[in-house]
């Protein structure tokens, strides 16, 4: 039952969760345009993806793990202008498609750039030619900050950079607290992303792989009236990709490595940001690639004499870097300094740094310098003293909530017998009672209570507001409860304020019947579908604490509805689970005071419903709030138990109109079964211009996909009603659209009310190249399948909001209040084990704003929000996000500096890789599919919160991440310094 100890404790959530939020101060990024073009200029009708990098430096995923993504299509520059977010950093990737001459889609093309030709699987073709990658190559970029129309390239070398910039940072000192050179880290930053392009350009000896322009070697001579130092740099880069492209097509991909551009990447990754000059064992060497780009540029065929000199002056290049390897020896570079990559932008990251180290400094003692000097104190007192009054009362109060209905029942018996009847020995907060079948009121205990009843006004949307009859019947009741020292007075709300007019709002005990009634009814005859407690105007204080320092009175409405359910195995028993819960209520100092006396006040609301209360049989009558996230206690349905026949399918033709449909039956004999249509291919023209070329009129194949539900009646199953009808752009196939359904689990993961979730084992092929299982042929027989339950249903809050506000020392008639305190959680839990919380304590604000929960907004401002993500099948994720108003700096000239400052710690636990239950993997059109990885009912989750990691970010800046190492939580920044958490 409810429990006024939640008042008491809840202003003090420890500030150490994680959790993901929008931490509502980040810069307001708009919107430009870039040029991105794909290797030489030589990929037409590529799939081009802009992938925004999140605040935490990872890349933009939705729960699945899929990239959230922007796609284009290359035209035949290999180029397509894609919208970014300005001044972030920026992901890119290439990936080639198939055609579907159906869908009028292209196949992405590739040039040649080999003299003596490419073989792509059975295809060859001579330099100049093209072929038709599929999926490949999967070229990545990450660029930071690129201003508008700026023009981005994407090749195998920015790949590497790619690679190299989320796994390391380079650090340009080292001390006893700062370490030097390449440090791991795991995410994307500036510092990262910029010193990554910087080294790989070194390496290959490019002015920069993201800017310049690579040459296609197939048309050299176009280079004649070049700069000759840019011709140089860019046919450079050409015959590098072009060896590159030699490689690549030899390469055999792996599941780890997929692309030859990723397993040179984890080399380079392992070495440091280097490459083996010459020799050694790994994927690539120097030596190796230059051997063959110089051997190639040699020999293709340059008409002009100054381009032929340009070619030279790259194979004289070549040939004098090979002069300098060293066999088995990795190369020596480094990036060019933070100062020269950033120019006059590089103080703002120093001192956003270093602020960042000040705040970090701050929040270890977080605890106790949140509130200013002597409020913790105050503070702490008050929430004490609540803590206190609601767990000395705990008992009483659920002793009042059972006496509330009590009452109402006693009524009832009262009214439908004309007289009361004895009373129950057992119910010890009763005295007396006197029931008047004239006027059908009964009054209790020497008349401190009143009870009659009224026709209820559900019907809220038309005009009568007085009905003479309804589905519900409000239970009436007014008066004053004791149990122990606490009090409990209740009444109706009135129009004007005034008992004398019309009830606006009942207090009592609103009975929701079946059929509709105008007065109580039996419900043996007329069941009762719901019962709801109604407190309109309610008052609740202890009298033994009345004119002392621990006088407080909780004052407001509240309401919580039960929801009937039937028994599912056995018909005539109901029972009531918690279906929503609201209070708003005030606690003052003052009892019966209105605000004037107050000096302590707290302004309490919390809502809270259960997705699931229609459907779980609870062990008991009435449910109670300690039985949320317990599962079924029933013996019959428990974790594990194998149900022989759960469900059963059958395939099977029909004429509709005209049309041949086939179809598949998925009978469930304690659920719902549905009939899956599948209609014939019809060409239609594309209206909708789905391959974006322009062309609506021209014709693609279509069907549609339809879900109805089934009824067994006795001797066959027919259709009683169907969904709207879903449009798929393919061509019929049964088996794979049945697949496709399966992978996302309609038919292998069924929910039976008031038992839970059961798993259906369907055959399966064996695993694919990529490990992804998919069905067996089916059978055209009906097939019966056993099921086992795997997730016992619960009865849950499945959303809460808890918000309370506390003025210390308030004084209604004048503004000499203490800062005020806001605490707003927002919490998710469809199940036990699936979270998603966000909190936000506020003070000392001069304003509130609703974003999903209140946070504080002014110029004195301390604010802590926390988020906690449990929801996704492949990890958690969250973040706490900090602002503190006046974070003081020490500059360097040995000036202090103080700002209003927000930090964010993003944190991140995936899920050991094998345990996730499915992933994605890109198809032929560029794609993702649903791959199932395993056909089991529970996958194997394991976690361990000692893997989490936390990015530190600041004013949209990640500055370092916070991991634990050898058993200690260590802060490492991305200059290379580092310092203990604690």
């Amino acid at each position: 039952m409810l429990k006024l100890r939640v008042l008491g404790s809840a202003l003090l959530i420890p500030a150490l969760l994680a959790g993901c939020s929008d931490n509502g101060s980040s810069r307001s990024s708009s919107f430009i345009n870039v040029y991105v073009q794909a290797g030489q200029e030589d990929f037409s009708d590529a799939l081009i993806r802009y992938v925004a990098v999140t605040e935490a430096g990872t890349l933009a995923e939705n729960s699945d793990k899929q990239l959230v993504s922007t796609t284009y299509t290359s035209n035949n520059e290999a180029e397509a202008t894609v919208a970014i977010l300005a001044e972030e950093l920026s992901y890119f990737d290439i990936i080639g498609r198939v055609a579907d001459a159906d869908a009028d889609v292209a196949a992405t093309s590739r040039k040649c750039q080999v003299a003596s030709g490419c073989t792509y699987g059975d295809v060859s073709v001579a330099l100049g030619e093209t072929y038709n990658p599929v999926t490949t190559p999967g070229w990545r970029a990450v660029a930071y900050s690129l201003a508008n129309k700026e023009r981005v390239r994407v090749t195998p070398l920015t790949d590497l950079a790619a690679q190299l910039a989320f796994a390391k940072v380079y650090s340009e000192a080292s001390s006893d607290t700062q370490d030097g050179g390449w440090l791991d880290t795991g995410y994307y930053s500036a510092y990262s992303v910029e010193q990554s392009v910087s080294q790989v350009s070194r390496l290959f000896g490019i002015t920069n792989i993201q800017t310049a322009e690579p040459a296609d070697l197939t048309q050299l001579n176009d280079w004649r009236k070049a700069n000759s130092a840019d011709a140089i740099n860019s046919i450079r880069y050409g015959a590098l990709l072009a060896a590159w492209q030699s490689l690549e097509l030899s390469y055999t991909p792996t599941s780890d490595l997929p692309t030859y551009a990723s397993a040179v990447g984890a080399d380079l990754v392992a070495n440091d940001g280097q490459l083996f000059e010459m020799g050694g064992s790994q994927t690539l060497s120097l030596d190796d690639l230059y051997t063959l780009a110089k051997d190639n540029l040699a020999a293709i065929t340059v008409s002009n004499a100054t381009v032929q000199g340009f070619v030279d002056s790259v194979i004289s290049g070549f040939e004098a870097d090979q002069a300098g390897f060293t066999a088995d020896t990795l190369t020596v570079v480094t990036p060019d300094t933070l100062a020269n990559l950033f120019g006059t932008n590089y103080s703002d990251f120093t001192i956003g740094l270093q602020r960042t180290k000040a705040f970090v400094d701050i929040l270890r003692d977080y605890q106790e310098t949140f509130f200013e000097s002597g409020y913790k104190a105050q503070i702490d007192s008050y929430t004490n003293q609540l803590k206190a009054i609601g767990e000395a009362h705990a008992d009483d109060l659920d002793a009042i909530v059972l006496a509330f209905r009590q009452t109402q029942e006693l009524y009832v018996d009262c009214y439908l017998n004309g007289a009361c009847p004895a009373l129950d020995s057992g119910w010890t907060w009763l005295t007396d009672a006197n029931y008047d079948a004239a006027t059908a009121t009964l009054t209790l205990n020497g008349g401190a209570i009143t009870v009659n009843y009224m026709v209820a006004d559900v019907n809220l949307t038309d005009a009568d507001t007085t009905p003479t009859s309804s589905k519900a019947i409000d239970i009436l009741i007014r008066g004053t409860y004791n149990e122990g020292d606490l009090r409990f007075i209740v009444d109706n709300t009135y129009a004007n304020d005034d008992p004398n007019d019309d009830i606006s709002s009942s207090s009592g005990v609103r009975i929701y019947y079946t059929e509709a009634v105008s007065a109580p009814a039996d419900s043996a005859s007329n069941p009762i579908l719901g019962y709801e407690i109604r407190w309109s105007d309610f008052s609740l204080y202890d009298t033994a604490t009345i004119s002392s320092d621990a006088e407080n009175e909780v004052t407001g409405s509240f309401r919580l509805f039960y929801r009937g359910v039937a028994d599912p195995e056995t018909s005539g028993s109901m029972h009531y689970n918690i279906d929503t819960v609201v209070l708003n209520g005030r606690i003052s100092d003052v009892v019966g005071d209105d605000g004037d006396n107050d000096q302590n006040i707290t302004t309490v609301f919390i809502s809270a419903s259960s997705a699931n209360a229609d459907s779980y049989y609870g062990e008991s009558e009435f449910a109670s709030f300690n039985g949320f996230f317990n599962p079924t206690a029933s013996t019959t349905y428990v974790k594990g138990q194998v149900e022989t026949a759960v469900a059963s399918y059958k395939l099977g033709n029909e004429t509709l109109n005209g049309n041949d449909i086939e179809y598949l039956d998925y009978y469930v004999p304690s659920a719902e079964s549905y009939r899956y249509r599948f209609y014939p291919t019809v060409y239609r023209a594309d209206t909708s211009d789905i391959d974006k070329d322009g062309d609506i009129e021209e014709l693609i194949p279509t069907h549609y996909l339809e879900q109805c539900l089934l009824e067994n009646t006795g001797s066959a199953w027919s259709v009683v009603s169907c969904e709207p009808r879903q449009r798929l752009n393919a061509e019929r196939d049964v088996q794979q659209a049945i697949n496709d359904l399966w992978e996302i689990g309609v038919f292998a993961r069924l929910d039976v009310p008031g038992r839970g979730a059961y798993f259906i084992e369907w055959p399966v092929n064996a695993p694919d190249e990529n490990g992804c299982l998919t069905l067996a042929d089916l059978s055209t027989d009906e097939v019966s399948f056993d099921g086992e339950l795997y997730d016992p249903e619960v009865l849950g809050l499945t959303t809460a909001r808890f918000t309370s506000e506390v003025v210390l020392e308030y004084d209604g008639r004048t503004s000499t209040s203490e800062p005020r305190t806001v605490l707003d959680v927002l919490v998710s839990a469809p199940t036990a084990d699936s979270i998603d919380v966000t909190a936000a304590l506020s003070h000392d604000y001069s304003s509130l704003t609703l974003n999903d929960v209140y946070l504080g907004a002014g110029s004195r401002l301390d604010r802590l929000l926390v988020n906690y993500n449990t929801q996704s099948a492949f990890g958690e994720d969250g973040s706490v996000a900090i602002y503190k108003d006046g974070v003081s700096l020490t500059l360097d000239d040995g000036t202090t500096s103080s700002v209003d400052s927000e930090l964010t710690a993003y944190a991140n636990l995936d899920y050991q890789l094998g345990s996730e239950p499915y992933r994605y993997v890109l198809d032929q059109e560029g794609n993702y599919d649903r791959c199932v990885t395993s056909n089991v009912a529970e996958y194997g989750e394991t976690r361990n919160l000692d893997d989490a990691v936390f990015y530190l970010n600041f004013r949209d800046v990640v500055y370092g991440r916070i991991a634990k190492e050898s058993g200690v939580w260590i802060i490492r920044y991305i200059d290379g310094s580092w310092e203990s958490l604690l």
